[in-house]
């Protein structure tokens, strides 16, 4: 009988240390992964250096944010469709993306297309309505 307890609490032990090495090693990846889009949220870096290949890209009227990023990532544009996203959602230009043909670059960084998307990033931008009333 003292025997078949010590076996027991062996094996009690033993769940609990695998237990907690498992839980370790995935807030371990967990945490590696939440710095890393932490950090390339605010430092954006551009799929290619130099020039890079330029790429006429095309929002339609109504196209969400999972759209672009997803179309972005399917021409070369961006490598991280979760990160584009994160990146947009925190960007001064959240959810102003405009439909249009644009002219992007793989050398811009994602900021510098949501700007472009947003009509920020263009040589002739509109006003917003109503900034003029109650002067």
């Amino acid at each position: 009988m003292n025997a078949r307890r010590i076996g027991l609490g062996l094996l009690d032990a033993i769940v609990k240390i695998v237990f907690v090495v498992i839980v370790a090693m995935l807030i371990s990846k967990y945490s590696k992964m939440a710095y890393n889009y932490g950090y390339h949220i605010f430092n954006q870096t551009a799929v290619s250096s130099g020039t890079g290949r330029a790429v006429t890209f095309t929002v339609k009227d109504g196209d969400s944010v999972d759209t672009i990023a997803e179309n972005l990532s399917g021409v070369g544009l961006i490598t991280d469709k979760t990160l584009f996203k994160l990146q947009e959602r925190f960007s001064e230009y959240h959810g102003m993306e405009k439909a249009g043909t644009y002219e992007l670059s793989t050398a811009m960084t994602p900021e510098e297309m949501i700007a472009m998307m947003s009509g920020a990033g263009s040589d002739s931008e509109e006003g917003e309505d109503g900034e003029s009333e109650g002067g």
